[in-house]
């Protein structure tokens, strides 16, 4: 009996154990599977890294300054990579350096061109690549998907518009002004001149003398303005399509001690202490930061949300700048870019 009793509290024990080993076991095993799964199952793919290229005219200019700081906060506002490359005002470094970022194997590309007239090969051999490409200003040829600019055509409207309000009611009006224009391979820019002209004879006004600056600077505006005076000393007021220029027409006027309207274009630094200075009327302000921004704006919709965008133009905004708003918009400006308008 108590062999038999010993042998069955043996047997009992041995099935115990068994049992407990085996639970022991499957438990580790239904442990595991999560890791050998997880082995099996394929990498997680990496985020694809997207670099913009911009090909830019010269950082000589406050202008260029800002439409370069606008490319520069939307990509680190994005998250993208950023190469910037200067042309130097050359037109030959321009398309080397297109084909530069090309090999590079940017995912985008910004141009602001110094001759629109010469991107185009640089431009197809991008889009070849598969890179899309935008200009932001001045112009654009070759198959370009979009081509952000300024207004012109509305900034010029402006200008003759507040020429007029500051003449409408003044008995000595003789209805004539005068234009300081812009080269014609600058077609975009060129719209300035013919908004003007197009609202000045809207008005009733005749555009009595309208003459290129050869040479684009303050000195070249000086210069026109004193051959705009001498071929229509009557004018009222002059539009000048470029800031530099603008305030060198402004100083000639000054010096010569005549009562004629200068407008600018642009809202360079020196234009709007011209203005403050009481020299300079007002200028049309062109918004370069914006510009800039919209650009690799435009880009990623291409690259990430796969917008068609095939020879575009989206138009920026223009503002007129007074002594009356100057000190408002400068503050806003010094605010966008992070440095004093002027």
């Amino acid at each position: 009996m108590c062999k038999s009793r010993y042998l069955k509290i043996f047997l009992v024990l041995v099935v115990s154990v068994t049992l407990i080993l085996t639970f022991s076991l499957v438990g580790c095993k239904e442990e595991a599977a999560p890791a050998e799964e997880a082995e099996e199952a394929a990498p997680a793919e990496e985020a694809k890294v997207i670099t913009i290229g911009y090909s830019l005219w010269t950082m000589e200019f406050t202008f260029f300054q800002n439409l370069e700081k606008g490319v520069r906060d939307a990509c680190s506002d994005l998250g993208y990579e950023y190469i910037m490359i200067d042309q130097n005002s050359d037109p030959t470094k321009m398309v080397q350096d297109m084909n530069s970022l090309v090999g590079q194997g940017v995912t985008g590309m910004v141009s602001t061109p110094v001759d629109p007239g010469a991107i185009g090969p640089a431009v197809e051999a991008a889009r070849d690549a598969g890179i899309p490409v935008v200009c932001a200003d001045i112009g654009k040829s070759g198959p370009v998907n979009a081509l952000i600019i300024s207004d012109n055509f509305k900034g010029g409207q402006l200008a003759a518009e507040y020429i007029n309000e500051l003449m409408k009611d003044d008995p000595d009006n003789t209805l004539k002004v005068g234009c300081g224009n812009l080269n014609p391979q600058w077609t975009y820019a060129r719209q300035r001149g013919e908004g003007f002209v197009a609202k000045s004879e809207e008005l009733g006004y005749e555009v009595a003398s309208n003459i290129v600056v050869e040479t684009p600077s303050a000195e070249g505006g000086f210069d026109t303005m004193q051959q705009i005076m001498s071929a229509a000393p009557d004018i009222v007021g002059a539009f000048f399509c470029s800031g530099r220029e603008a305030v060198g027409a402004a100083n000639a006027v000054e010096a010569a001690g005549e009562d004629i309207i200068v407008v600018g274009y642009n809202g360079d630094p020196e234009e709007l202490q011209a203005i403050e200075d009481g020299v300079l009327a007002a200028t049309i302000l062109q918004q370069p930061y914006v510009i800039g921004y919209m650009a690799v704006e435009i880009l990623k919709e291409i690259i990430e949300e796969g917008a068609e965008y095939e020879d575009d133009e989206v138009l920026a905004p223009v503002e007129l700048v007074t002594p009356d708003n100057l000190d408002k918009i400068a503050a806003e400006l010094e605010k966008k870019r992070g440095i004093p308008a002027y």
